[in-house]
């Protein structure tokens, strides 16, 4: 905590002179030093901490949406901007105001160093930790879907079957042979991947999007339209190939993305 204390006296104002105003200038900034350097120590105490559980956490969550561990990373991104916070009010309502025009290069010019530093520190924190495997994840979907369909049987005649397109859900689906309805369901996992198709085409259409970002970045965001274009077309492909049976809802998607960018209101 910063301590207040006489900068009246600190400053000159009761005597002792230029070369006492000099000492104590020196003094004041020394202690701003110190303040900041305690709350960057405690960012770096913080960074360990993430460095060496964040990833064991992500592990360790088996739920889909990975809720524990993001509770974890909203923790700690918490701590650290109350520590941003903590050191701008101090500088704000503590340090500057009984900063004499010398000193307030000085210090300033400390802080947007100490808060840049910290900003970085924060949002770099969980740079490295895979919060998710989704190609793992579509893996173990697809091995659980496969298992159910090859244990696709009448319940009635026992007849093994045939699945004409994919079903993420559970759906009634009638024997050929005796005309039973039979409920095939494709498994918890299965039932998933509608939820991580999206996510996964755009993992695997980096390569178009860094296209796109670079094209952007020289030319402005009209004239990189077709390079936009290109990366959501092939974005629309994978989630085809992830989710089949799903093309026409793909295509509304596709329609509503380049809509939206079309009318610059897409953020990026």
């Amino acid at each position: 905590m910063w301590n207040v204390f006489n900068f009246k006296k600190m400053n000159g104002e009761e005597g002792g002179g230029d070369e006492h105003a000099r000492t104590n200038q020196t003094a004041l900034i020394q202690r701003a030093e110190t303040y900041f350097g305690k709350l960057e120590a405690r960012c770096e105490e913080i960074l360990v901490e993430v460095k060496e559980s964040a990833q064991l956490l992500a592990d360790a969550d088996t739920d889909p949406y990975k809720r524990s561990y993001l509770q974890f990373k909203s923790a700690i991104i918490a701590q650290f901007t109350s520590i941003i916070q903590k050191g701008s009010d101090t500088f704000q309502k503590q340090i500057m105001p009984n900063a004499n025009t010398l000193e307030m290069m000085k210090v300033s010019q400390l802080f947007n160093n100490w808060q840049s530093k910290v900003v970085g520190i924060m949002t770099h924190a969980f740079d490295g930790v895979m919060e998710r495997d989704l190609e793992k994840e579509y893996a173990e979907m697809m091995d659980e879907y496969e298992a159910a369909r090859d244990a696709f049987h009448c319940k009635q005649c026992g007849a093994k079957l045939q699945l004409a397109q994919f079903y993420f859900t559970a759906t009634y689906l009638t024997c050929e042979f005796c005309q039973t309805q039979n409920t095939f369901d494709p498994g918890s996992k299965a039932r998933m991947i509608e939820h991580i198709a999206r996510p996964l085409a755009e993992s695997r259409c980096k390569s178009e999007y860094e296209a796109y970002r670079t094209r952007k970045s020289e030319v402005g965001q009209r004239e990189a339209t077709a390079d936009y274009d290109r990366y959501v077309r092939a974005m629309i492909a994978q989630m085809n190939n992830i989710l089949p049976g799903m093309e026409e809802q793909h295509q509304h998607f596709y329609n509503r993305l380049m809509h939206d960018y079309n009318n610059l209101i897409v953020p990026w």
